[in-house]
């Protein structure tokens, strides 16, 4: 009896994660409708740049963000926090804003992601402040659209749409683009439903006005959301506000980052649901619940099923298809492996376990992590030393995405 309960809770759990609250947040959003425009004066903009060692990227990436003004927006400042870094980072951007007064740099000790976007806060003076980072480049018109979603005053953080540049250059980035599509699916239902808490740390905007300090160990882009809620405020998926970066390069590299962001945000949202303001909010309770949490404890409901499934197999072929399926799915996931590291191509089914096996294996290293007391306080963005924006194809979801800059233009180029 013991193991029929663990057997098909996993299940509910599995189902619920991946069909049953999607459609759900469907139903909600279809009761609720478009959201409708407001009529306020669009707000001032602030770009906040946190980077550590981004001597290589940093330029181009103020001369990218400068750009938007061509698309309507008019950037009130833009701020870069340097994150201790020792190569140079702080004196290009010093250089650069010798010619541009809105450009400033905030040269940091080392201290992690958190406490530098914090100081960039502090110090900004825009209405909002569009948080980003060194590697991610903005698509025409994407702060002008992120900037829009501000003239309805209930809204207090909003959220883009990130894709990459040549998305199929590997099997991780292939896979991780299908896992990528069906998170923006389902933040696009929960944006519409009033229920989004999940943001993409590379393009988020939030009112200066409803700026809380984080703990060092979290991560702002989990936590400012929530904290917006708790206000009162409301918190949007903007899908014409496109962002660009790199595609995921390796197992190895997809391994990490899943590891990290499950980490930081396992912890974060364990303590954001012990806030009674926030749990008198169902449906963000519902979003945090079951697109947060049970969704990082995959792992555990998989490995669940499959050995409770393993104990079951005598009682039906029902019993037996759980762990059966696990043993395959890692199987096809080391033949992945092993014709990967040979040079040679897999179909997508075959690159898909490899990538969720890893990519589980992070999460359930993220939990690892959260019950170990072990966090991730100081960053350093995958990549950093690479040329930023490879030239190849990308990943646009429908959306036209201009192909990667081949020179660097003057500062003022593009400006009105």
């Amino acid at each position: 009896m013991v193991l029929k309960l663990v057997f098909w809770g996993a299940v509910a759990e599995l189902g619920w994660v991946y069909a049953g609250y999607p459609l759900v947040a469907a139903v909600a959003a279809h009761r609720n409708g478009p959201t409708i425009p407001g009529t306020a004066e669009v707000p001032s903009v602030t770009v906040a740049v946190a980077v550590h060692q981004g001597a290589g990227q940093i330029e181009e990436r103020i001369r990218d963000v400068f750009a938007q003004e061509s698309s309507g927006v008019r950037l009130h400042e833009v701020l870069v926090g340097s994150d201790g870094s020792t190569d140079g980072t702080a004196a290009i951007v010093a250089r650069l804003a010798r010619d541009e007064p809105r450009l400033r740099v905030l040269p940091l000790p080392r201290s992690g992601q958190t406490p530098t976007q914090e100081a960039l806060f502090a110090a900004a003076t825009g209405d909002i402040v569009v948080l980003t980072d060194a590697e991610t480049r903005f698509a025409p018109g994407c702060l002008a659209a992120l900037a829009s979603a501000f003239t309805d005053p209930r809204i207090g953080c909003a959220t883009g749409k990130l894709v990459w540049f040549n998305v199929e250059g590997t099997a991780a980035s292939t896979s991780e683009g299908l896992y990528w599509r069906y998170e923006l699916f389902v933040r696009e239902l929960e944006s519409r439903a009033g229920w989004l808490t999940a943001v993409t740390g590379a393009i988020v905007a939030i009112r200066r006005s409803a700026f809380k300090p984080v703990p060092a160990r979290s991560s702002l882009d989990e936590l400012l959301p929530v904290y917006v809620r708790e206000q009162g405020g409301m918190v949007v998926f903007v899908p014409d506000a496109v962002a660009m970066d790199r595609p995921i390069s390796s197992a190895s590299e997809q391994f990490r980052t899943r590891a990290r962001i499950s980490t930081r945000g396992i912890a974060g949202t364990i303590s954001v649901l012990r806030h009674s303001t926030i749990r008198r909010q169902r449906g963000p309770v519902l979003a945090m619940v079951s697109h947060k949490l049970m969704r990082w404890a995959t792992p555990w409901a998989v490995l669940a099923a499959a050995l409770a499934g393993l104990g079951l197999a005598r009682k039906g072929p029902a019993y037996a298809a759980a762990p059966t399926g696990l043993v395959a799915l890692a199987a096809l996931g080391a033949i992945a492996e092993v014709a990967i590291r040979r040079g040679r191509q897999v179909p997508r089914p075959v690159a898909f376990a490899r990538s969720f096996g890893v990519v589980n294996l992070a999460f359930a290293l993220g939990w690892i992590n959260v019950l170990r007391g072990r966090r991730y306080e100081a960053w350093t963005p995958a990549g950093n030393d690479e040329a930023r924006a490879p030239t190849g194809s990308a990943e646009t979801a429908g959306v036209e995405v201009p192909s990667a800059p081949t020179a660097v233009q003057p500062l003022h180029a593009d400006r009105p």
